[in-house]
């Protein structure tokens, strides 16, 4: 039990102080880059200025709990603009999600240590959750696989291949 609390906050901590690779274009806005970034940084801004980040960073919840207490700490006088509880939302429920669905099979670690793009993490997380025991449900399914394209390196798309030169018409 407690090596499974001391590699939970290693996660935790990896997760949170993580500097990903979005994009091949890092000029590009990290919102355009994850659906979950802005969630990421609204958390860190907001949710911190309260109390410690790694204290929610423990928690395992669903969204429907995530919700909850977001709705409990807006009623706690947590300033948030339209939308962003939105976003905060999508962000925790997907770590959620991840720290809870993939755990049941294998370490995080695992996957946060994997160099992948978007598209590679959506297989991967798809053929993972069709195994037994996760049968990890659609929506989780898509909100891991975002989380890990926000949280890991990712790995550049294949370079799309040449076109194949046109001749010019002979004269």
């Amino acid at each position: 039990m407690r090596h499974h609390v001391k590699s939970l906050i290693a996660a935790a901590a990896l997760i949170f102080i993580a500097t990903p690779v979005l994009s091949a274009n890092p000029s590009e806005p990290a919102s355009k880059r994850s659906p979950l970034a802005a969630g990421k940084k609204i958390y860190g801004k907001k949710c911190g200025t309260c109390h410690a980040l790694e204290r929610s960073l423990t928690v395992k919840s669903d969204r429907a709990v995530w919700e909850s207490t977001i709705k409990r700490m807006i009623e706690k006088g947590a300033k948030l603009k339209k939308g962003e509880a939105t976003k905060i939302l999508g962000y925790l429920s997907a770590r959620s999600a991840f720290e809870t669905k993939c755990n049941a099979c294998h370490d995080l670690q695992r996957p946060l240590t994997t160099i992948k793009n978007p598209e590679q993490w959506q297989a991967t997380v798809k053929r993972m959750a069709a195994m037994k025991p996760a049968k990890i449900a659609d929506a989780d399914a898509v909100a891991i696989a975002q989380y890990l394209s926000l949280v890991t390196t990712v790995k550049p798309a294949a370079p799309a291949a040449p076109a194949t030169p046109v001749k010019p018409p002979a004269k």
